[in-house]
């Protein structure tokens, strides 16, 4: 019997950490896995571990501190503001969702290991079940909750806290820029030279669109259900990899580009916070243009860098 790359990994990390329940969050940024090392009833704690060019290897940190240190640290500390789910949880709470939730971060921390800086997140246990096909609405009304909180004033596009450059979208080939955005500009730059590149004509501005919470993946593991007191089941948003600061448009983006039969099931059931948009098209049309130069940036403005470890 063949065990499936997470199945394996999963059982190597209960092996070497020593954790008796591990859940495999998979993601194919960055060939990364994040695995959600849990202790019942208090906390998450979030490790990325880099794979090996071999998709059954990765790389074990044998410094990792151990689950009471961790917690210990956390218990002296304030909530990081930097980090997307921080954020989100306290904008959904001032939007009055109460229904909809994002896990509470109560640490974020890297540490060096082999010249790679390895990312920790200490974070709430949701104690509940992942959702499935069954919870299409659900996850819809999270979703829609989701794309109607508006950027605060002074955050960038991206990541919160992660600047221009940290931009995860499905518009692009597999959902990475592969660029060193320095600004905002850097990125309406790109795009507007992209649309030049291909030959489509644009006459708008991106830039002028509000910028929005933006997520990319619908997949029905980034979201569990959870019975509260009284019997009221809230959705908890847990994967912000590929949730970022966008332009309206790029929103109604990344739900058409839904792919599997649940994402797609979903946003047949969001309804677009701002209505639609003709840039919504062209970004369309120029997304499916891109696919043949892979993830090679093209059409880069003036003293804007492609990422070094871009392929």
């Amino acid at each position: 019997m063949y065990l499936y790359v997470g199945q394996l990994i999963k059982a190597i990390a209960r092996s070497l950490l020593s954790f008796p329940s591990v859940t495999l969050l998979p993601t194919s940024f960055y060939n990364l896995f994040a695995l959600a090392i849990v202790k019942p009833g208090l906390t998450h704690l979030v490790l990325r571990i880099v794979t090996a060019s071999s998709q059954y290897e990765f790389l074990y940190n044998p410094s990792l501190p151990s689950e009471e240190e961790i917690v210990a640290h956390c218990v002296e500390l304030s909530l990081p503001r930097g980090t997307p789910i921080h954020w989100t949880a306290n904008a959904l709470r001032e939007a009055g969702v109460s229904d909809v939730q994002a896990a509470r971060v109560f640490h974020a921390f890297t540490a060096e290991y082999y010249g790679c800086s390895i990312g920790y997140i200490a974070m709430e246990y949701i104690d509940g079940i992942d959702c499935d096909s069954n919870d299409v609405d659900l996850v819809a009304k999270a979703v829609q909750a989701l794309i109607g909180l508006q950027a605060p004033p002074t955050a960038t596009l991206g990541h919160i806290g992660g600047g221009t450059r940290s931009i995860v979208h499905s518009f692009f080939p597999e959902w990475l820029p592969n660029v060193d955005y320095r600004t905002d500009q850097d990125f309406y730059a790109h795009i507007h030279n992209i649309f030049k590149f291909l030959r489509i004509k644009f006459r708008g501005d991106i830039s002028s669109h509000g910028r929005f919470l933006c997520p990319s993946d619908f997949n029905s593991g980034n979201f569990r259900k959870r019975t509260m007191e009284g019997g009221r089941l809230v959705v908890v948003v847990l994967d912000f990899r590929a949730t970022c600061f966008m332009p309206l448009p790029f929103i109604e983006v990344a739900l058409k580009k839904a792919r599997d039969s649940f994402s797609q099931s979903v946003v047949e059931k969001i309804t677009y916070p701002y209505g639609r948009s003709d840039d919504a098209k062209v970004l369309l049309s120029a997304s499916g243009s891109l696919v043949q130069y892979g993830t090679r940036p093209v059409a880069l403005p003036p003293g804007v860098s492609p990422r070094i470890n871009s392929r």
